[in-house]
């Protein structure tokens, strides 16, 4: 590991790298505090120089871990009607889907909100803490490759709106009451945000490891065309035989072994599990012995009729056209790939951003779902279940994120770089 000096400049020179997205090679680049550096070509943000990234992350992390403690200690929320209350925990919202039988979404929501962000606060802090110490070179590359990892699947903000949709469903049913552990838990959430956005992942490499070895670039030429592969996790060059990045260990692919076929196959699953997720009840209200299920359509319809607008235009675009929408134009994308349809290739890559962006957020159906049946457990007067629905839509979200995962953007620019060798 390379002896890191003590001194920081204002300024930090990021190595050369190519781009993630349309694998366009970019030049070693000199950055101020504040700048950021982006693909001249598609315009995606490859590193920035932020203020204070070796001290402003932890301090941001031991603040959350103690937020996120007090959000367990302390009254969630608390439901009441007709005399009769109910009061819950955060880690009711939990309990209670186990208790029921639905572990599949007991265990999303465990790993979603628990487990991988305080793996994630804990290894950004472990790593900045050892900074300028001597840990063992392959617990810092596995660690900085797990950060990488997990960090989209880290659903806190997602579960929050999700807490305050909630609220606006139950307000004409029941006095509600939030307690102070919601309070501590949007503090949480808060922290988390700014500890992941004060942290650039290229830097944090370059500052354990150093920079790579210098090299001459054409700035107008693919890392494939000149025999290079750029790393995902580090933004390293590497040559193009190399089966492991020099600088992070992790494995590298020109581009994705089978990923048009993966996606393919994830998407056909998404559309099948679809089916059910619309159909079928995503919850079950008992209200006095009567049962009455819920379809995700049903629930929107009910939202309007009871004049909360925004709120059912929420549900309906984060639950039924943001999945929809994602399914069909990853279908599309596949599809023009494969026919070698390469013309207006930054158009493509902004939908296929679009819908690496915007899947996460159907996650909150689910967790409303989750809030209400931890909520409302009110015996014989009222008591929410989750319907079958809210395993198959928790699928569809979770198998469409792997499925923009698995797309290897650079293919759409490969097929205009092809057109042009061909005129």
């Amino acid at each position: 590991m390379h002896p890191v000096s003590h001194q920081h400049p204002p300024t930090y020179t990021h190595d050369a790298t190519a781009c993630e997205e349309c694998d366009l090679l970019v030049p070693a680049t000199e950055l101020a505090v504040g700048e950021t550096s982006s693909c001249p070509r598609c315009g995606h943000t490859l590193t920035r120089h932020l203020p204070e990234q070796e001290r402003r992350p932890i301090a941001y992390g031991f603040a959350a871990i103690i937020m996120f403690v007090l959000s367990n200690a302390f009254t969630f929320m608390s439901f009441s009607a007709k005399g009769v209350g109910q009061e819950m925990t955060f880690l009711q919202c939990i309990t209670t889907l186990v208790d029921q039988g639905y572990l599949f979404l007991g265990a999303v929501l465990s790993i979603t909100l628990i487990g991988l962000p305080l793996v994630y606060i804990g290894s950004i802090m472990l790593v900045l803490w050892r900074l300028d110490k001597d840990l063992h070179s392959k617990a810092l590359r596995s660690l900085g490759r797990l950060l990488c990892r997990i960090k989209p699947w880290l659903m806190v903000d997602v579960f929050l709106i999700g807490v305050l949709i909630s609220l606006v469903k139950l307000m004409g049913m029941a006095d509600i009451k939030m307690g102070l552990s919601f309070w501590t838990f949007v503090g949480y959430t808060l922290l988390l945000i700014k500890m992941i956005s004060s942290l650039d992942r290229m830097w944090l490499w370059q500052r354990l490891f150093g920079p790579t070895a210098a090299r001459e670039l054409d700035p107008e030429e693919s890392a494939l065309s000149c025999g290079l592969v750029g790393c995902h996790i580090c933004g390293a060059l590497n040559e193009q035989d190399a089966h492991s990045c020099v600088r992070c260990g992790d494995h590298l692919h020109s581009r994705k072994p089978g990923g048009l076929n993966r996606t393919w196959a994830l998407l056909i699953t998404s559309v099948i599990l679809y089916i059910p997720a619309n159909l079928y009840p995503i919850m079950d209200t008992v209200f006095l012995g009567d049962d009455s299920p819920s379809t995700i359509m049903g629930g929107v319809v009910l939202l309007w009729a009871m004049g909360s607008y925004p709120i059912a235009a929420v549900i309906f675009f984060a639950s039924v056209v943001v999945p929809l929408v994602k399914i069909l134009a990853l279908l599309w994308l596949c599809y023009v790939v494969q026919r070698g349809q390469g013309a207006s290739p930054l158009g493509k890559l902004k939908l296929y951003r679009m819908t690496e962006f915007v899947g996460r957020w159907s996650m909150i159906d689910v967790f409303v779902v989750a809030i209400l049946a931890g909520l409302i457990r009110l015996d014989n007067l009222m008591t929410i279940y989750p319907g079958p629905a809210a395993v198959a839509f928790a699928g569809v979200v979770l198998v469409t994120m792997v499925a923009a995962m698995s797309f290897d953007s650079r293919l759409i620019w490969d097929l205009q770089q092809g057109e042009r060798e061909r005129e």
